[in-house]
């Protein structure tokens, strides 16, 4: 017997043939202390079932962003603990596969210190469960990472693009400058007016290097991997209600590690700006 726990097991069976605590502690080889002591240790049974709750309807979040979501419910509980039970229980975020990585250096371009300094553009693709193909125009403002739109379409042409972003604008306001990618769809004839007449500057990314527009890359990323990836979509008018209830989401509930555990629609809070910004009023 070397461990503690083993030698206080032995300790209490011996006890029970009426042996004194004394003697049972020698000939087992244990403290009597250690035969007294009971653990002070906290049920960790609810926090354990919160935890298998969150990652079973969050396959995707791993245990730090569990721990985001306990700290939101008001729960005061360590990283490290919920990193425990997490292995506890078995849970971890099985990898979907490699892909090519961006090599060489990674130019910034400039950093964006407010909302709608700049808006990302770019397009996401998927399949509806019948097979046929549907498109996703993906819109991001840079500072507060919210989600601004997401239009679902079998095809989006340059007009169509046009239209979505006047919708967009009404709501959230106009921005400076938008950045995407070298696609058809943006620099057309009829995107370039209208930038122009709106006073919007367009900004594009070197073909071939995607990295350089790397906040829209992200959210892509976790559109298809938390969303896309998990979901079938009988028709259209069923991927634009999930695709839009998973936008909501991400924009209210999802914790984002970039800002410091706030969701995007907390970030666009004027205290939260003016703190991370070091701007007063």
């Amino acid at each position: 017997m070397v461990a503690p726990q083993a030698k206080k097991a032995c300790s209490l069976a011996i006890m029970e043939h009426g042996i004194s605590k004394r003697r049972a502690s020698e000939l087992a080889g244990a403290n009597r202390a250690m035969i007294r002591y009971k653990s002070k240790r906290i049920n960790e049974d609810d926090l354990s079932q919160k935890i298998r709750k969150i990652a079973f309807e969050k396959r995707r979040f791993g245990y730090r962003r569990i721990h985001m979501m306990l700290k939101r419910e008001g729960q005061r509980i360590n990283h490290k603990k919920v990193f425990r039970i997490y292995q506890q229980l078995g849970l971890k975020v099985k990898k979907r596969g490699t892909r090519k990585r961006a090599l060489g250096i990674r130019e910034i371009r400039y950093l964006v210190k407010g909302i709608n300094q700049r808006w990302s553009l770019d397009f996401v693709s998927d399949s509806l469960d019948s097979g046929r193909r549907i498109r996703m125009l993906t819109v991001i403002d840079n500072f507060t990472k919210v989600c601004v739109g997401i239009v679902v379409d079998t095809s989006l042409s340059g007009s169509r693009v046009i239209r979505e972003l006047d919708k967009i604008i009404t709501t959230y306001g106009k921005p400076k400058t938008i950045l995407s990618d070298n696609g058809t769809e943006f620099t057309s004839h009829a995107i370039l007016k209208w930038s122009t007449g709106k006073q919007i500057k367009r900004d594009y990314i070197e073909p071939g290097k995607p990295y350089q527009n790397g906040t829209i890359e992200s959210f892509n990323g976790k559109l298809r991997d938390e969303c896309l990836n998990e979901n079938l979509f009988l028709s259209l008018k069923d991927a634009e209600r999930i695709i839009e209830e998973w936008r909501f989401e991400y924009n209210e509930e999802r914790p984002h590690s970039s800002l410091e555990g706030m969701t995007p629609n907390e970030m666009m809070g004027t205290k939260e700006i003016l703190k991370l910004t070091g701007t007063s009023i």
